[in-house]
């Protein structure tokens, strides 16, 4: 994976009603030129007990909007910082960065609620990306569809009339047509590349003892010429939960899924997916790796209110958690880069770079992209 250049922060002003897009340099902000640089620091750090307080740069774009309930982030491809798709009230448009434009999406086929499960998936052979976007509470309203993709229109469909990207409805995890179902939660999600044709597979965790399903997304066909056809089948994996808090991202330098762990206070973890991603089922995944980033000061409790990790490239990592603190009357976030290094035995070690502290006013991180 080539080094992500910025990450997306998404703000909202309450008292505006408006969203704005802030690119931030992590490099810049967040990371010492070297490891050995980092070490030194963090060992001065501890003795002065500084706090870097971070000034969001001038947004890159706006949205003026009441209430925006999704904001995700298309994989950037080589060359590109990627796509934003955001709807709000079931209407969705695309901020396409590298060309600073807007694109009508055009509207959903049914709600997915407020910060649904989004997942940008790559096909093998395909130029551009297609979304995932499920309900994180599916089956709640059986009378409407939970679960659907954004996707490139197929050419043959194409004309003057018909917009390049389509929405199109999924079938929904099978269970929430059982007699006697109770409405769940996803509790985790991931993406996983089966199989030397490349063919996606996601993995959702579900809460209330359902356990984890896999969607598989295509499967490997000679007879079409990209080598995939859609299956788009629902499978139950197991009983057992994915061992993280919301999703879950392989990173192929570690041959790892990372991510954060499911119990407070959240450190970031690490877990072997692969026998998944072989097609193995049945015993759970192996206890995940975990480290601990983050110490409060003495007394006082923080309460996550939204915790993001984003991988940069070169073993780097951006952790983004949002707080309130009750004891200060406050609402605020940490922004910590971190480094992975790989060790013995198959063990990382983490080395932390920079933290800063970024204080809400009339303003609060939504999303990070």
């Amino acid at each position: 994976m080539k080094q992500r250049r910025f990450v997306n922060l998404v703000t909202q002003n309450w008292v505006q009603q408006v969203y704005s897009l802030h690119c931030i340099d992590p490099y810049d902000h967040f990371f010492y030129g070297s490891t050995k640089a980092a070490i030194e620091a963090a060992d001065e750090a501890a003795e002065k007990k500084t706090e870097i307080l971070l000034q969001l740069p001038t947004p890159s774009m706006n949205f003026v909007a009441p209430v925006l309930d999704m904001f995700a982030l298309f994989s950037p491809r080589a060359g590109s910082e990627g796509k934003l798709v955001y709807t709000g009230t079931g209407k969705a448009d695309m901020y396409d960065a590298d060309r600073n434009a807007l694109i009508s999406l055009g509207r959903l086929k049914s709600s997915k609620g407020f910060r649904p499960m989004c997942m940008s998936v790559a096909h093998p052979g395909m130029d551009e990306d297609s979304m995932y976007v499920l309900d994180m509470y599916p089956g709640r309203d059986v009378t409407r569809g939970c679960f659907e993709v954004l996707e490139p229109t197929p050419m043959r469909e194409l004309s003057m009339s018909m917009p390049p990207w389509r929405w199109r409805l999924l079938p929904p995890p099978p269970f929430i047509r059982q007699p006697g179902y109770k409405t769940s939660s996803v509790t985790s999600f991931s993406t996983m590349v089966r199989g030397k044709e490349g063919c996606p597979t996601i993995y959702v965790s579900f809460a209330n003892d359902i356990g984890t399903y896999s969607f598989e997304a295509a499967h490997p066909t000679s007879s079409r010429h990209l080598g995939w056809t859609p299956s788009e089948e629902w499978s139950h994996v197991g009983e057992w939960k994915l061992p993280f808090d919301g999703r879950a991202q392989y990173i192929p330098e570690f041959k790892l899924w990372f991510g954060f762990s499911p119990s407070s206070p959240n450190h970031p973890c690490a877990v072997d997916l692969s026998p998944l991603a072989m097609g193995h089922r049945g015993p759970p995944p192996t206890e995940p790796q975990t480290w601990q980033d983050l110490n409060p000061p003495e007394g006082e409790v923080w309460d996550p209110m939204h915790l993001d990790l984003v991988h940069l490239g070169d073993g780097k990592f951006l952790i983004v958690r949002s707080f309130e603190a009750p004891e200060a009357r406050e609402q605020f976030a940490l922004l910590t880069g971190i480094e992975m290094i790989a060790g013995d035995h198959n063990k990382l070690h983490v080395v932390k770079h920079k933290c800063a502290r970024l204080v809400f006013s009339s303003h609060v991180i939504k999303w990070v992209l």
